[in-house]
Parts: C-alpha cells; structure tokens; sequence
C-alpha cells in the first residue's frame, strides 16, 4: 500500500468516525509529506470523493458527511495565510442552486500558492450579481464550478454575459459534462490539473 493510499483509508476512518484530532493530523501529515498540490490531489479529493459515494450508497450518514466537509474545508482555509494581496485576481463561484464547492475551495487554494489573489464567493452564488462585481473590481479570471449540469446549463446567460467581460473557466463534474455548451473554457476534471493551466495565465494576466 502506497503511503497515499495510506492516508486515504486513515482520513476516511478518522472522518467517518468523528475523529477530528486523528483527521486533522493526517492531513498535516500529508501536507508536510507532499506539499500543497498532494494533500489537494492525493488525499482530499479523493477521500472526499469516497465520502460522497458512500453517502451515496447509504454506507456514511448524512451526520458524516456533513461533519466531515465542514472539518476539511475548515482546515484548507486555514493554509491560506496571510492572503495574496497583489498580482491578478481570481474570482471563485458555483452557480445557483449548486452545493458542492470543497473542490472548487481546493482549486482556490492552489491558485493562491501561485501567486493569485483569490476571492471566493463558494456555493449557490447569484451569477447576475457576481457579474455587476465583475464590471467593477475587473478580476483577471472568473470560475465557475459545480457537479450537477442542469445548475450550470441554467446560468447559459449570466456565464456569457461574465465570458463577455473577462477569462472564463468552468469546472467540476458539470463543465464535463455539458461545459462543451456553454462560454468558456473547460478545465481538466483534476483539480491540480486544472490549477497548473490556469497557473499558466498568472505571467500573462501580470503583464496585462
């Protein structure tokens, strides 16, 4: 068993178990094993992914779940210090309707290890408003991200009138899914990948 792997089926029990301390230490564990990039990829996402799954079949409760996203997002958060406060701006959304915003948290965490300025606005934002932000504070990219289709095929308006405006990215389990239809551009369904192509933008957007 791979040390990943390893730390996956630990996360998973400590979470499922109610086992903050024990969660919080693998996950310090992993960070300062494999950097930023493979506590995002090899141990949050994943063991997220299996959560939801599980929940999925009735095997993790909803008590479970619920216990263990707030607990995760709660420590990604907390790497984010002191905040980026020069270079380009990111600006983080899901469309209305949508819940799922952990990966997008995650996405947000890497770009700011790259040098963004990142404004998360998290789930079920009000894409017409998010836009009027837009015309004022001019962000250098948008992202919009979720895993239900319909939530992102609904806000076709609002996503061209942001596009219009600024660089659009959407993400998530969705843009795979019917992203090819609407404005924008489709990142990759893995989160660091998906931050490693926009990371490419930050030298252009620095010399814009």
């Amino acid at each position: 068993m791979t040390s990943s792997s390893s730390a996956q089926s630990e996360l998973y029990a400590a979470l499922v178990g109610f086992d903050e301390a024990r969660a919080v230490r693998v996950l310090e564990e992993q960070r300062e094993r494999a950097g930023l990039q493979g506590l995002v990829g090899e141990l949050v996402i994943p063991v997220m992914r299996q959560l939801g799954e599980g929940w999925a079949r009735g095997k993790v409760t909803v008590a479970q779940e619920h216990l263990s996203t707030q607990l995760v997002r709660s420590y990604l958060d907390s790497l984010r210090r002191p905040p980026v406060d020069e270079g380009p701006q990111a600006w983080l959304a899901c469309p209305p309707r949508e819940l799922h915003d952990l990966p997008l948290l995650a996405l947000g965490l890497l770009l700011w290890e790259q040098g963004w300025q990142i404004r998360f606005f998290g789930a079920s934002t009000p894409l017409h408003d998010l836009l009027r932000g837009v015309r004022i504070a001019r962000p250098e990219l948008v992202v919009i991200s979720g895993d239900e289709p319909r939530w992102l095929l609904r806000s076709e308006v609002p996503l061209g009138l942001i596009a219009a405006e600024t660089t659009l990215a959407l993400g998530g389990r969705a843009a795979q899914s019917v992203g090819a239809r609407l404005p924008g551009t489709v990142l990759p369904p893995d989160v660091v990948m998906a931050a490693q192509e926009l990371g490419a933008c930050v030298l252009e957007a620095r010399a814009g």
